[in-house]
C-alpha cells in the first residue's frame, strides 16, 4: 500500500472537533497520516468532490459516534457514513476498513448509525481521549505485518510486548472470567504495547492521564447481569433473576451511575456469549457477575465486579449464608460495589442500599415469582395477582408489593382484560396504600402517574406523580419511558424525545424507548427517522408484531405501498389466530392509505367479529373509518371512545400526523376541547 493510500479519515460532528482534533494529534505523533484538516473545511463543490475523493482513497474509515451524532438527524458527517458504507460493498469482508469509535456511553444498540457499522467491532474511547491502545490498534490495521512505529521526533520504534494493557482493543476475544471463588490466572496472551503508541498518549494527555485511564479509569457505568443459577434447579430461577432484579433497582438511585435496565441486561441470558463482548454491546464500563446455588435451608452465592476494557477483577466476594438472609445480601452486595467505585454517597444514598423492602423471606419470593407473570398474557396476569396478593398477605406492610399490584392492574385496565372499572378502582388502592407504607417509592408513584395519565385524564396530576418518580430514582429507565410517552402526547416533543432518548441510554436493548422515539419523530413530520427507528425496534426483537405494523403504517403515508404491503403481510403471519384488535386496526388504515379498500374493510369485519366475544376499543374503528375517509362514522366511533374513557384516547390531540383526515373537523376539535389538555397539547 503506497504512502497515499495509507491515510486514516477521521468523520465527526462539528460539536466533537475538540475530541476528534486531540485524537488526531495522537496518531500523527505516531507516523500515521490523517486527513483531518479544520482549517480546508470551507464548503463548495471543490471541497466536497475532495471530501469524496479522500474517503475513497483512505485506507481506514473512522467514523466517531456520540451523543451529538445522535442527536442530529442532518449533518455532511451523515453523507460521509454513506459514501463509506457505499465503499464497503467494493471491499473484500477480511480487509480492515471500517472502525466505529465512541466517544462517550453512548449504547451500540440504539445508536444512530447505519447498520453496516454494527457489523464491525467498535472501540470506546473513555473521557474523550485517545489511548495508546487506540492507537496501535490503528497502527497494526494499516500495516498487519508491521510492528513499528514513529516517535514524536519521527525516529522508528520497535513494538514492546508491556503487561497491563487494555483488552478489548484487540480482535481476538477475551477469555473466560475466573469466578469470584476461583484464584485468577495470568492472562493467556499478552497484549503487545508499542513505545511510540505511549508516546502518544503522553504527548495529549500526560503520564496522570495514562494511569488513569489504564489502571483506575472512573466506572460511570454497569450492567448487572442475570446471575447464574449454579443450582440447575429450574424452580429457584426466579431467585437468581430477582437477585439481578433487585441489585439493578438498588443501583440504579445512586446519583451519576448509569445502570443499564433489566430488559437489556437480560437479553443476553441463556446465550454463548463472553461477557466482555456482552459489556461492549451495552456500552458499559463494567458488569456485575454473580452466580446462586441453594442447597436446603443454606444459600451460597458469589458476586463481582469486572472492568469491560481489560477483563479486571475489581472486586469479588462469596456468602454463605442461610435463604432466608438473601435480601441483607443484596443490600451488602450493592453497597460494597458503590464503595468500590469510590462513590461520595448521601445519607440517603446509603439508607436507600441498606434498606431491605420486608423482613419476610417468604413474602419476598412470592414478590419475585409474581413479578415473573406480570407483564403477559391475561391467565399469567392473573397468576401474578395471585403471587403478589399472597406476599401481600403474608407481609401486609410490603410497600413493594402493594407497587406490583398496582402495576399489574393497571396493565389489565389498559388491555381490558377484566372489568376496566374494577381493575382500576383496585390499582388506585393498591398504589395509595403502597405509598401510605412508603412515600418515596417510586414504583408506586409510577403507577398513580400512569393512572392519572391513561384512565383519569388528569394531566397536571399525572405530570406531579411521574416528576415525582424520577426524583426518586433518576436511573429508572421505566420512569424516563413512561414520562416521555406523556410529554409527547402533551405536544413537548423535545422534552419528550430527552426523555425517550435517556430511557434507550438507560435499557438500549428495550424496544420501548426505540419505539417512542419512532413516534415522536412521526409527530414531528420526519417520516424517514421514524420508519427508521420502527426498522430498528424489528432489528431489536424480530417477534414484536408492533414494530411490523406501525412500519407497514408509515410507509403508507409516505405512499410507498409495496414496502408497507411487505411489512404487513409479515404483521398479518404473526396476529395470525389472535385478537389484537388495535394492530388489526393499524393495518386497515395501512390499506386504506394505499387504496386497498378491500382488505381495509376486511381489517373493519374481523374487528366487528372480534365485538361479539369481548370489548373492542372504538378508537380502532375509527381509526379505519378515518383512513377510508368515512368522516361522519368516524367521528361517532371517536365521540363513543370519548364516553368509554379509553386510554388510546390520550393522542387525541397529536391528530393531525395520525389521523389528518378528521384532525381539523368541528366535531373531533369539540372532543379534545372536552378533554381538557393544557395549551401546549393543542
Amino acid at each position: 500500500m503506497n504512502e497515499s493510500t495509507r491515510a486514516v479519515f477521521l468523520s465527526y460532528a462539528s460539536q466533537d472537533a475538540e475530541a476528534a482534533r486531540r485524537i488526531c494529534d495522537a496518531l500523527r505523533v505516531a507516523g500515521i497520516e490523517v486527513w483531518f484538516d479544520q482549517s480546508e473545511l470551507r464548503g463548495g463543490d471543490a471541497w466536497d468532490a475532495s471530501i469524496r475523493r479522500r474517503i475513497k482513497d483512505c485506507a481506514l474509515f473512522v467514523p466517531f459516534i456520540s451523543a451529538n451524532t445522535d442527536s442530529r438527524s442532518e449533518g455532511y458527517f451523515r453523507l460521509e457514513w454513506r459514501l463509506a458504507v457505499e465503499r464497503l460493498q467494493l471491499i473484500a469482508d477480511d480487509q480492515a476498513f471500517l472502525l466505529p469509535v465512541v466517544l462517550d456511553d453512548t449504547p451500540e444498540a440504539t445508536a444512530r448509525v447505519p447498520d453496516r457499522f454494527r457489523e464491525r467491532q467498535w472501540m470506546r474511547l473513555a473521557g474523550e481521549e485517545t489511548t495508546a491502545a487506540f492507537v496501535e490498534r490503528v497502527a497494526r490495521l494499516l500495516s498487519p505485518d508491521a510492528s513499528i512505529l514513529r516517535t514524536a521526533a519521527g525516529q522508528e520504534v520497535g513494538a514492546a510486548p508491556v503487561p497491563g494493557a487494555r483488552a478489548g482493543m484487540d480482535q481476538q476475544a477475551p477469555g473466560k472470567i475466573p469466578s469470584a471463588a476461583s484464584p485468577r490466572r495470568a492472562p493467556s496472551r499478552r497484549v503487545l504495547f508499542s513505545a511510540a503508541a505511549l508516546v502518544a498518549v503522553l504527548a495529549v494527555g500526560g503520564v496522570a492521564t495514562f494511569l488513569m485511564t489504564n489502571r483506575s479509569a472512573a466506572i460511570a457505568s454497569v450492567a448487572v447481569l442475570p446471575f447464574e443459577n449454579a443450582t440447575g434447579d429450574a424452580a429457584i430461577e426466579y431467585l437468581s433473576d430477582g437477585i439481578s432484579e433487585s441489585l439493578i433497582n438498588k443501583l440504579s438511585g445512586l446519583s451519576g451511575l448509569r445502570v443499564i435496565s433489566r430488559t437489556s441486561a437480560f437479553a443476553f441470558k441463556g446465550k454463548k456469549m463472553e461477557p466482555m463482548e456482552i459489556g461492549r454491546k451495552l456500552g458499559v464500563d463494567a458488569l456485575l457477575l454473580g452466580s446462586l446455588a441453594q442447597r436446603g435451608p443454606s444459600l451460597a452465592i458469589t458476586a463481582e465486579l469486572v472492568r469491560v476494557s481489560n477483563a479486571s477483577q475489581l472486586w469479588g466476594e462469596k456468602y454463605n449464608r442461610r435463604a432466608d438472609d438473601v435480601l441483607q445480601v443484596e443490600g451488602e452486595i450493592a453497597g460494597t460495589i458503590a464503595q468500590t467505585l469510590r462513590r461520595q454517597l448521601s445519607g440517603e444514598e446509603k439508607a436507600r442500599l441498606a434498606k431491605t423492602a420486608t423482613s419476610d423471606p417468604e413474602a419476598y419470593r412470592l414478590y419475585l415469582k409474581g413479578r415473573g407473570f406480570l407483564a403477559g398474557s391475561q391467565q399469567e396476569m392473573d397468576k401474578s395477582v395471585d403471587l403478589l396478593q399472597q406476599a401481600v398477605a403474608k407481609a401486609p406492610e410490603y410497600a413493594l408489593a402493594h407497587a406490583g399490584l398496582a402495576e399489574v392492574y393497571t396493565r389489565q385496565a389498559f388491555l381490558r382484560a377484566s372489568s376496566r372499572t374494577e381493575a382500576l378502582g383496585k390499582a388506585r388502592a393498591a398504589a395509595t396504600r403502597a405509598l401510605e407504607l412508603d412515600p418515596d417509592l417510586a414504583e408506586a408513584h409510577t403507577a398513580l402517574g400512569l393512572i392519572r395519565f391513561y384512565f383519569e385524564w388528569d394531566w397536571a396530576g399525572a405530570e406531579a406523580e411521574f416528576r415525582q418518580a424520577l426524583a426518586l430514582n433518576p436511573g429508572s429507565s421505566a420512569v424516563h419511558e413512561e414520562y416521555g410517552g406523556f410529554l409527547t402526547a402533551m405536544g413537548r416533543i423535545d422534552e419528550g424525545l430527552a426523555r425517550s432518548r435517556e430511557a434507550a441510554r438507560l435499557d438500549p436493548l428495550s424496544v420501548g424507548p426505540v419505539h417512542d422515539m419512532a413516534i415522536n419523530a412521526w409527530i414531528r413530520g420526519d417520516y424517514e427517522e421514524a420508519a427508521a427507528g420502527f426498522r430498528r425496534t424489528i432489528e431489536i426483537d424480530p417477534n414484536w408484531t408492533w414494530g411490523y405494523v406501525k412500519l407497514a403504517r408509515i410507509l403508507a403515508v409516505q405512499k410507498k405501498c409495496a414496502d408497507a404491503f411487505v411489512q404487513a403481510e409479515a404483521a398479518e403471519r404473526k396476529i395470525a389466530g389472535g385478537a389484537a384488535p388495535l394492530a388489526r386496526s393499524w393495518l386497515g388504515a395501512t390499506y386504506a392509505h394505499c387504496g386497498d379498500v378491500k382488505r381495509a374493510r376486511e381489517k373493519l369485519g374481523e374487528l366487528h367479529a372480534l365485538e361479539e366475544k369481548q370489548y373492542i376499543d372504538p378508537v380502532t374503528f375509527a381509526t379505519i373509518h378515518s383512513a377510508l375517509g368515512e368522516i361522519d362514522e368516524a367521528m361517532r366511533w371517536y365521540e363513543k371512545a370519548f364516553e368509554d374513557r379509553t386510554p388510546n384516547m390520550v393522542f387525541a390531540a397529536r391528530a393531525a400526523r395520525f389521523a389528518p383526515e378528521i384532525a381539523d373537523k368541528p366535531r373531533y376539535l369539540a372532543i379534545v376541547d372536552r378533554m381538557g389538555f393544557p395549551q401546549s397539547a393543542q
